[in-house]
C-alpha cells in the first residue's frame, strides 16, 4: 500500500507539471486564440474562518451547548445590478448568552458576504425580527435567490426562511424575509406557518425549512412536529405560494412511525439529470439518512413510503452539480469522517454512501447540518458549523469534485431608431461571477449611420456575468443626404475588443434567425433584438395550451430562448403573468411577462388563466380538488368546505376579484375561477 501511494503521488506531480506547462502555453497564445484565463478550473481554498463563537464568562441561553450552527450559503446569479452576480451570502443559527437575555437582547440571523468565492468573508448586516414583538431570529435559517418573479418579489430577490421565537422558546413562527439589494437590507414578507408549543424537540415546533421555486410557485419544505399521534413524532411537509404572502395549506410528504424516534426530518430536494426529483431526509432520530424519488416535487407518493436508506447518521444535504451529477453529505463521524459523496445518477444515488460514484475528503471534517453549494467556477463550497461545542465556529472551504463551470453572456445589439438590426450581435461570454466590460463595443461604426448611443442596458456595460443573458442595445440613425459624415465599418480587430476575462463568440450565428420547428417562432430571415415600444396592459395571467418557449427578446430565435415548456394537461401547464404586449419586427404579437421575458400571443398557444364568462355550473378538475370560501378572499380562515375532483357545483354569479375571477355559488360560498381547478359546465 505504501508503494501504491508513492507511485500515485509521482503520477500526480507529473500531471501537475503537465497542467502548469499547458497553462503557460495557453497564456502565451491567448491573445491569438481567444482562450480565457477564467475557463481554467479555480484552485480549492480554505478553510476560511467566518465566525468564532465565545460565550465569555456567561453561558449560551436555554441550555444550548453551542453558539453557532447550521450555516447556509447562496451564490447570487440573477441580480439586476450585474456587479452583484457571483457574490456569496452566508448566514447561520447564532445563539445569544444568558447575559444577553438578561440585558433584553434578542438573537438575529447574521449575514456575511464574500466576493472571492469564499476565500474571505465580511459581516454586512443582521436580520432582526420586526413582525412579532418580543421574538428573535432563533434557528434554522435557509437562504435562496429567486430565479423568477414571485408576487412583489422580482427575479434576483434573496429570501430567507427561518424560525422566530421569544427567548423563552414559547412559540414558533416560520417567517420569510426578503432582500432586493443583494443582502444589504431585509424586510419581512410573510409568515409561512406557526407552531404553538415550545421550540424544542418533542414539543410541537416546526423547523428546518428548504426553499425552491417550481411551477411558478415558491415552495417551502420543512419538518413538522405538530402532529402528536405518537409523542415526539415528526412529519415532512411543504407549503407553496404564488405571491410570497399567502401560503397554501400544509401538504404531507412523509409521515411514518411506530415509535416517535422513527421521525423523518431535515428535507432537502434536488433535481436529477433524468428529470426526476430526489428528497433526502434523516430518519430514526438521525441514525440514518434516506431518499424518496418523484416525478413531481409537490407529490411524493404515499406518506407511509419510507424511501431508501442511503447513509448512516443524519442531517443530510443533497444538491445538483453544474454538470448534472448529485453531491451529498451528512453527519458521518464514525465511518467516513466528513467526506462529500458524488452520485452520477439516480441508480448510483440509491446505492448510497455505501457505494458512491466518488468520495472526496474535506479539511474541515464532519459537521452537523453542513451545507454544500456548487459554485459557478466549478468548485464545491462546504460550509461547516461544527457540532454542539460551546466554542464552535463557522468555516468554509472549497473542494474540486470534477464539476464544470457555469457560463454567462452579454449580448450587444446594433439597431436603427426603428429597431431594425444593422449589424450582427456581439456576444461576450465568461464564467458567472467573473467580470466583463463591453464599453468598447458600444461605439461601433456602421456605414451610412451615425451613432446615437446606448438606448438600453446603459448600467450593464460593466459588471459580472450572471445566469441570465445581459442585453445591451446600441442605436444608430441614418446619415442624412444633406450633410453629416458617413462612417465606415471598422476592422474585425476593433469590433471584437473585450475585457481580459471575456471572449467574443462568433456573432455571425446571431445575424440570421435560427431554424426551428416551434411554430410560434419567427420565420423571418433577419432578426432584430429590440421590438417596438411595449404597450403596458392591466396584468393578467395566461396558461399554456401548447408547447412553447420563453424568450429574452420579442425576436424569437434560438439564441434568445430562455426556457422551453412541454405541452401538459391544463391543470399542470405553466402559468405566466402578462404585463404588456409588443410586436416583433415582422409584426408577430408577443406577450411581455412580469420578469421582462416574452412568449407568443398567437391564438391557441395560451388562454387566460381565469374564466371570464357567466356559467351555470362548475366542475372541479384538479386532482387536489379545491375549496369553498365564505368570502372572495381565499385564505385559510375563510375556507368552508373541500371539494374533491369531479364535484359539480351550481353557480349564482361571477365576481371580479382583482386580476382573478370568483364564482358565488347558490349556497353563498365562493370558489375560484381558475381554469386549472374548475371547468365551466354550461
Amino acid at each position: 500500500m505504501t508503494h501504491r501511494f508513492r507511485t500515485g503521488s509521482i503520477l500526480k506531480n507529473i500531471v501537475k507539471i503537465t497542467v502548469s506547462m499547458s497553462v503557460l502555453i495557453l497564456g502565451i497564445f491567448a491573445f491569438s486564440s481567444n482562450i480565457r484565463a477564467d475557463t481554467l478550473k479555480a484552485s480549492p481554498s480554505g478553510p476560511s474562518l467566518v465566525y468564532q463563537s465565545n460565550p465569555g464568562t456567561s453561558k449560551f441561553s436555554n441550555g444550548h451547548g453551542y453558539g453557532a450552527l447550521s450555516p447556509r450559503v447562496v451564490q447570487l446569479k440573477h441580480q439586476a445590478n450585474p456587479a452583484d452576480n457571483g457574490k456569496l451570502l452566508l448566514t447561520f443559527e447564532q445563539v445569544i448568552t444568558d447575559a444577553d437575555v438578561a440585558a433584553g437582547k434578542l438573537p438575529v440571523f447574521p449575514i456575511y458576504e464574500s466576493d472571492d468565492n469564499g476565500v474571505t468573508w465580511k459581516h454586512i448586516t443582521d436580520i432582526k425580527e420586526t413582525h412579532q414583538a418580543g421574538y428573535g431570529k432563533m434557528n434554522c435559517p435557509q437562504l435562496y435567490e429567486l430565479p423568477q418573479t414571485i408576487g412583489d418579489m422580482p427575479k434576483g430577490t434573496v429570501v430567507l426562511a427561518g424560525n422566530s421565537t421569544p427567548n423563552d422558546l414559547n412559540g414558533t413562527q416560520l417567517e420569510l424575509e426578503k432582500s432586493t439589494d443583494a443582502g444589504q437590507n431585509w424586510n419581512y414578507e410573510s409568515t409561512i406557518t406557526t407552531a404553538p408549543g415550545l421550540n424544542r424537540t418533542g414539543a410541537d415546533p416546526v423547523w428546518e425549512p428548504f426553499l425552491m421555486v417550481y411551477d411558478n410557485q415558491l415552495v417551502c419544505y420543512y419538518s413538522d412536529e405538530r402532529d402528536n399521534t405518537v409523542k415526539g413524532s415528526q412529519t415532512l411537509v411543504h407549503q407553496t405560494t404564488t405571491d410570497g404572502k399567502n401560503w397554501s395549506d400544509v401538504v404531507v410528504d412523509a409521515k411514518y412511525y411506530k415509535k416517535g424516534d422513527n421521525r423523518p426530518g431535515m428535507p432537502t430536494v434536488a433535481k436529477m439529470s433524468n428529470g426526476k426529483w430526489a428528497m433526502t431526509y434523516e430518519e430514526n432520530a438521525g441514525a440514518t439518512s434516506a431518499v424518496k424519488i418523484s416525478d413531481d416535487p409537490l407529490n411524493w407518493g404515499s406518506v407511509d413510503d419510507r424511501g431508501t436508506t442511503i447513509a448512516p447518521e443524519g442531517s443530510p444535504i443533497i444538491t445538483t452539480l453544474n454538470d448534472g451529477r448529485l453531491a451529498f453529505n451528512n453527519y458521518q463521524t464514525k465511518r467516513d469522517q466528513g467526506k462529500v459523496f458524488i452520485f452520477n445518477d439516480q441508480e448510483a444515488l440509491l446505492k448510497g454512501t455505501f457505494n458512491p460514484s466518488a468520495a472526496y475528503e474535506t479539511k474541515t471534517g464532519a459537521a452537523y447540518n453542513r451545507d454544500i453549494v456548487p459554485l459557478a467556477n466549478g468548485l464545491l463550497l462546504v460550509a461547516n458549523g461544527g457540532a454542539f461545542g460551546a466554542n464552535n465556529k463557522i468555516q468554509t472551504e472549497t473542494i474540486d469534485v470534477g464539476d464544470t463551470t457555469q457560463q454567462g453572456k452579454v449580448i450587444v445589439h446594433y439597431v436603427d431608431q426603428n429597431g431594425k438590426q444593422l449589424a450582427p450581435d456581439d456576444t461576450v461570454s465568461g464564467v458567472i461571477g467573473t467580470s466583463f466590460d463591453v464599453t468598447g463595443k458600444t461605439n461601433k461604426a456602421i456605414s451610412g449611420y451615425t451613432l446615437q448611443g446606448v438606448t438600453a442596458g446603459q448600467n450593464s456595460l460593466t459588471g459580472n456575468f450572471g445566469a441570465d443573458p445581459i442585453e445591451i442595445t446600441v442605436t444608430y440613425t441614418p446619415v442624412t443626404s444633406g450633410g453629416g459624415s458617413t462612417v465606415t465599418t471598422p476592422s474585425s480587430s476593433s469590433s471584437s475588443s473585450s475585457s481580459s476575462s471575456s471572449t467574443v463568440v462568433s456573432s455571425s450565428s446571431s445575424s440570421t434567425t435560427s431554424s426551428s420547428t416551434n411554430t410560434n417562432e419567427s420565420s423571418s430571415s433577419t432578426t432584430s433584438t429590440e421590438a417596438s415600444t411595449s404597450k403596458k396592459v392591466a396584468p393578467f395571467k395566461v396558461v399554456a395550451k401548447k408547447a412553447l418557449y420563453r424568450y429574452s427578446s420579442p425576436q424569437f430565435t434560438k439564441t434568445n430562448r430562455i426556457k422551453g415548456y412541454a405541452q401538459k394537461t391544463l391543470t399542470k401547464a405553466p402559468v405566466f403573468k402578462v404585463v404588456g404586449t409588443t410586436k416583433s419586427t415582422n409584426g408577430a404579437l408577443r406577450y411581455q411577462l412580469s420578469d421582462g421575458s416574452y412568449i407568443t400571443a398567437k391564438k391557441g398557444y395560451t388562454i387566460k388563466l381565469y374564466l371570464t364568462k357567466k356559467v351555470n355550473m362548475l366542475k372541479v378538475i384538479n386532482a387536489k380538488g379545491t375549496w369553498e370560501y365564505k368570502s372572495t378572499k381565499a385564505i385559510k380562515k375563510n375556507a368552508v368546505k373541500h371539494l374533491k375532483k369531479g364535484t359539480v357545483v351550481t353557480v349564482k354569479k361571477i365576481v371580479i376579484a382583482g386580476n382573478a375571477t370568483k364564482y358565488q355559488l347558490t349556497n353563498g360560498h365562493y370558489v375560484t375561477g381558475n381554469r386549472q381547478y374548475v371547468k365551466a359546465q354550461f
